[in-house]
């Protein structure tokens, strides 16, 4: 292999690593937005709470008059959970989690056959194609 064959194919490589991390790095970006907006919506869901908690309890303390609110709040705060779950989901896809030992528990690399923890043989979620 000559000189400049091996400078070409080692600039290709490093291009190719740039592409990586900068897709990685974008892909933090777009999950520290995503878990920025879910953490305000989870301490809606709080405040939600909160209010819900003393609405009842005036409402067992003899008030009346608050049904409409608490039905609203109820309504309100199931809504945000579901727009929360959706934002998990978002951020798991963008971050996946490494796979675990089905034995130990620990992380192990995908391309792993045995588990370096416990040594346990490691199934193979997508066999190499042949």
């Amino acid at each position: 292999m000559t000189f400049m064959k091996r400078v070409t194919e080692g600039a290709k490589s490093l291009g190719e690593g740039a592409k990586t991390i900068g897709g990685r790095a974008g892909d933090l970006v777009e999950s520290t937005k995503l878990k920025f907006e879910m953490s305000k919506l989870e301490k809606e869901v709080e405040n939600n709470i909160s209010a819900l908690g003393n609405l009842v309890f005036l409402k067992f303390k003899g008030a009346e008059g608050h049904e409409e609110e608490i039905k609203r709040l109820l309504d309100t705060t199931k809504i945000l959970e579901e727009e929360v779950a959706k934002f998990t989901e978002q951020i798991e896809k963008l971050n996946p989690k490494p796979p675990v030992c089905p034995k130990c528990n620990a992380e192990y690399l995908p391309a792993a056959k045995f588990c370096m923890h416990c040594g346990e043989k490691l199934e193979q979620e997508n066999p190499p194609a042949e």
